[in-house]
């Protein structure tokens, strides 16, 4: 029979995304934390910023505190991506506490190794988890008295090499729901389609910055040529390279359907906010839970399993996203709809 289980199971709603506002109220918000720590009013951490492990940090502190635990020594980061490297190696920085890494993924073709680089290991099977756990406890870390800040996206939830391929999946069928009810009849999915595959390469990202707001938002006015792909990529060839609120602001003919879009993206944009498209980002929510409830999209059997042994030994457990609470959180007509929070959705343990 097989096994189902959430998120939540293994923290509770200790869950941050990129907003920094912790799921559970009870923890303080990165607007309280910022006069704190000093931290600028106009900018939210990214994960590959030094800030936001002290963010975590004080966030795991403060987490430690309410449940009445004692003080943190160490602090332990598992991922999939640079981007947990440098939040692993931001935290030892920091000398606050002592802080270790795992960065994983299945290689199924790759001889089965776990690599240490200082305090960060890589291994390219999610199972050497167990081994690298076991390592950090000869070298004296004692689980009661450390935070595990565990990666949802191709980590927890859909681990890379795995069921990694339901997380994009999922992110372009919302594209195609968020163009569909947008562009109705003037719709065509097969541009729009290559269009979104062309603007998710890394030659792209000096634009999109990586972000499927702005590559969903690229595309879609793409198709409706208000955006000239191969003009812009003579530009990026030419080591130019427009932003997407300069393109949204010098867009002419832009048709009805997408006009009031066109304002919102510029207005959020200039806000400093790194996920102005909601419409998209509310849509992913649906075909992600959709992916989990079929099976397609799955948690990692070795991560749920380890968390589960680190808990009952003390060990604090947080899930750390840089994801958008757009794509994480219901709306309230969304919750009315039945629609659950991402870390309390139900997903196949493989």
């Amino acid at each position: 029979m097989s096994d189902w289980a959430t998120i939540a199971e293994l923290t509770d709603d200790r869950v941050i995304y990129r907003d920094l506002q912790p799921c559970d109220t009870g923890l303080p918000g990165l607007p309280a934390l910022r006069p704190i720590l000093g931290l600028p009013a106009n900018a939210t951490p990214r994960k590959r910023d030094a800030a936001y492990a002290r963010v975590m940090l004080a966030l795991a502190r403060a987490a430690q505190a309410l449940r009445n635990g004692p003080p943190l020594t160490h602090v332990v980061v598992i991922g999939d991506t640079e981007n947990d490297r440098l939040l692993a190696m931001h935290l030892q920085a920091l000398a606050e506490v002592d802080a270790y890494g795992f960065i994983g993924v299945d290689r199924p073709v790759a001889p089965a190794t776990l690599d240490w680089e200082g305090a960060v290991a890589t291994a390219t099977r999610w199972a050497l988890v167990h081994e690298w756990a076991a390592t950090l406890t000869t070298r004296g870390v004692s689980w009661a008295q450390t935070a595990v800040l565990i990666d949802i996206d191709k980590t927890l939830l859909g681990p890379r090499g795995r069921s990694d391929g339901a997380i994009d999946n999922a992110r372009a069928e919302a594209a195609l729901i968020v163009a569909t009810d947008l562009l109705g009849d003037r719709f065509d999915r097969t541009v729009f389609r290559q269009y979104y595959t062309t603007l998710c390469r890394r030659e792209w990202h000096a634009i999109t910055l990586d972000n499927q707001d702005y590559t969903v938002a690229m595309a879609l006015f793409a198709t409706v040529d208000v955006f000239d792909l191969p003009a812009i990529e003579v530009q990026l060839a030419a080591g130019l390279s427009p932003t997407l609120l300069e393109l949204l602001i010098a867009a002419q003919q832009v048709p009805v359907e997408l006009q009031a879009l066109r304002r919102q993206l510029i207005e959020q944009i200039e806000a400093g906010n790194p996920t102005p498209f909601t419409q998209f980002r509310r849509a992913e929510l649906v075909t992600t839970a959709a992916c989990m409830a079929d099976g397609r999209l799955t948690l990692s059997s070795e991560l749920f399993t380890l968390g589960r042994r680190l808990q009952a030994q003390g060990a604090l457990l947080i899930a750390a996203s840089d994801k958008p609470a757009e794509s994480a959180l219901p709306s309230p007509e969304q919750q009315a709809a039945g629609l659950l929070p991402l870390h309390r959705t139900p997903a196949l343990l493989d």
